[in-house]
């Protein structure tokens, strides 16, 4: 039984650090998209569009931003153990 739950424990971790790299993931996309769509300013399209650009800026904030928080909250949860 003991070893069933460290399992589980190491899966669980595997999948916060998963969660995690998903989230770094998604800001470097989302800074990526940005920057795609502000290099040409003659081109038309929706990776050109300013409301676009705009949008992605606030989906990379707000994963950086959530991310952060999240980090701080689990290690804020382990420091009471």
């Amino acid at each position: 039984m003991k070893n069933s739950k460290s399992f589980l424990l190491i899966g669980l971790g595997g999948i916060n650090i998963l969660h995690a790299g998903l989230h770094l993931l998604q800001f470097v996309q989302s800074v990526i998209l940005v920057t795609s769509s502000s290099h040409c300013e003659h081109e038309t399209g929706l990776l050109h569009n300013p409301v676009f650009n705009l949008v992605w800026a606030v989906v990379g904030l707000l994963t950086l931003y959530v991310g952060i928080k999240d980090f701080k909250h689990h290690n804020h949860c382990n420091d009471k153990k």
